[in-house]
């Protein structure tokens, strides 16, 4: 807390429209114009001084941030300046949480809630009934969309009426359904593997790939798959991007989806997990599909999770601070960590929070080894980016999908802050510093560090100090099951690479997962392609 000596003083001046607000932390008393105090605070916020000219339709909002200020988290902030404007109606941010109010067509809405959870359960089949339950929707009001979706060719119809995804193929994609695998022989079997686990992140990593073909493994005998038993997890007015598998036995989920493809001269295997979180049937089911991922193909080398994640913002620091649409690769910190899961947040006696953590490290640093020769040539030549290359590319190869792959407007990359008492308030983002052009509008910015996961995403208190206590970047919705498969399989070399979607996990923000699910393909194909020459020439391309 604000020493006895200190006090946080509040001084408004009004610039036009908007109202100046400087709050910065002076010397008790001998820094203060007693003329010039129009309001001094005592019992719980004692240490709270107000000079004139206060509009008195801000107090409320203003002594919330002067409140911060006295607490230890900012203590090193001497002075903050704040513009407020009176906004319009239709210019009002909204709290992060509260949902829009959809004026579109009630038939557009549903059909956009049933794509939702066949991407969602993808390569799994559903059955109607199970739609009806999901979405909450009239059973013949489910039966004429999905009709429509049928027409669209983006609904397949399986056995006994049953529905799946259907994946819209590209010039350079074939899809096969199969009911057991194809053999490969030995020679020809992948070395790389690329694990996700949201539909539009297949699609992004697969657009990265030549020369190759979709297997759909699917089961839909009701004794081995029962879409009963999958719950929609956070399904409240909209439709969750997750799933928990409840069956009591064994997970439900043996349908997979491989595809087999080349990326330079190394040969790729992609997957989509059917489940992702930390309920028990996840677990089971994200946990299972790795196992078997790896079971299937024996000479998988270097495994990549790729896809979305939620960026760690740093309200002050423009270097720190990272943004929608940037791109977090997994680097070791001192110990060899990448990834650290909370298992537990533990209170000692003076309500100091300590997070009991499982952490995981690879053994083998080829893949970290050649994204730091192309982070040392990019920085040398700043020109040099293949990723965006293959960005623009993707873009091409994913223009009919369903989903928008698109960078959304920049104005959609809105950052908040909690003040206390579940109040938030929206905040600038760091200014550049005029001599800095690392940033360019409309490009991604590459960071390194760690990854994280776990219960302290839960709160935005929690999740900013486990961030700071563990230098986490950024954060992505429960990895660790396929980390432990991962580990299990003794599989040496690994690495995340996380496309930023938003400031949580990766999981709130839909407008932008597409673009962020590209970028992260697109990064994982500059470290695959850089394998194939790790001494790197100045002009030669990856």
């Amino acid at each position: 807390m604000a020493t006895e000596k200190e006090e946080i003083v509040m001084t408004p001046t009004k610039k036009g429209k908007s109202t100046i607000i400087k709050i910065e932390r002076k010397k008790k008393a001998l820094d203060l114009d007693s003329d010039n105090v129009a309001y001094v605070a005592g019992g719980q916020h004692k240490g709270l001084v107000v000079n004139k000219q206060a509009a008195d339709d801000y107090v409320g909002f203003i002594k919330k941030c002067m409140k911060q200020m006295q607490k230890d988290d900012y203590k090193l902030a001497k002075k903050v300046d704040l513009e407020i404007r009176q906004l319009d109606k239709e210019e009002a941010p909204m709290n992060p949480g509260m949902s829009k109010e959809d004026h579109r067509p009630q038939e557009e809405i549903v059909r956009e809630k049933l794509l939702n959870v066949l991407e969602s359960a993808y390569p799994n089949v559903l059955e109607v009934e199970d739609l009806v339950r999901i979405t909450a929707v009239d059973e013949a009001v489910v039966h004429q969309q999905l009709v429509e979706l049928k027409q669209r060719n983006l609904v397949k119809e399986m056995e006994n009426g049953k529905v799946v995804r259907h994946v819209l193929e590209d010039d350079k994609t074939e899809v096969q359904m199969v009911k057991q695998m194809p053999t490969i022989a030995a020679n020809q079997q992948p070395t790389i593997a690329i694990i996700t686990s949201n539909y539009c992140e297949k699609l992004a990593v697969d657009a990265m790939m030549e020369n190759k073909t979709t297997f759909v493994k699917f089961k839909t005998e009701d004794s081995l798959v029962s879409i009963k038993s999958l719950l929609l997890v956070g399904y409240v007015g909209q439709v969750s991007s997750r799933f928990t598998c409840l069956h009591k036995m064994t997970c439900p989920c043996e349908s997979n989806v491989y595809t087999i493809g080349y990326i330079g001269e190394h040969k790729i295997v992609s997957t989509k997990l059917p489940a992702i979180g930390h309920a028990r049937g996840a677990q089971i089911a994200s946990g299972n599909t790795t196992t078997r991922l790896l079971g299937t193909f024996q000479n998988i080398e270097h495994v990549f999770i790729v896809g979305v994640g939620g960026g760690v913002p740093h309200y002050t620091n423009f270097y720190k601070h990272v943004r929608l649409g940037d791109i977090v690769v997994s680097t070791c910190n001192d110990e060899g960590n990448i990834y650290y899961y909370c298992e537990k947040i533990l209170l000692d006696k003076d309500k100091k929070r300590h997070f009991k953590v499982k952490s995981w490290k690879p053994t083998d640093f080829i893949l970290q080894r050649v994204y730091e020769k192309i982070m040392d040539r990019h920085q040398r030549k700043p020109d040099k980016a293949p990723w965006d290359k293959y960005i623009h590319e993707g873009l091409d190869l994913l223009k009919n999908q369903e989903s928008d792959y698109n960078r959304p407007p920049p104005e959609t990359d809105r950052l908040y802050m909690g003040i206390g008492d579940d109040n938030v308030i929206e905040v600038q983002h760091p200014e550049q510093p005029e001599d800095d052009n690392s940033r360019q509008p409309g490009h991604p910015v590459i960071h390194s560090g760690i990854v994280g996961s776990g219960r302290t995403t839960k709160t935005d208190e929690t999740r900013m100090e486990f961030a700071s206590v563990y230098d986490i970047r950024c954060f992505d919705s429960e990895f660790d099951q396929v980390l432990a498969s991962i580990d299990g399989n003794r599989k040496e070399s690994f690495m995340l690479i996380r496309g930023i979607a938003d400031y949580a996990d990766g999981s709130k923000n839909k407008e932008w997962q597409p673009y962020a699910s590209l970028v992260a393909a697109a990064m994982a194909k500059t470290i695959i392609k850089a394998m194939n020459n790790p001494h790197l020439s100045e002009d030669e391309d990856y």
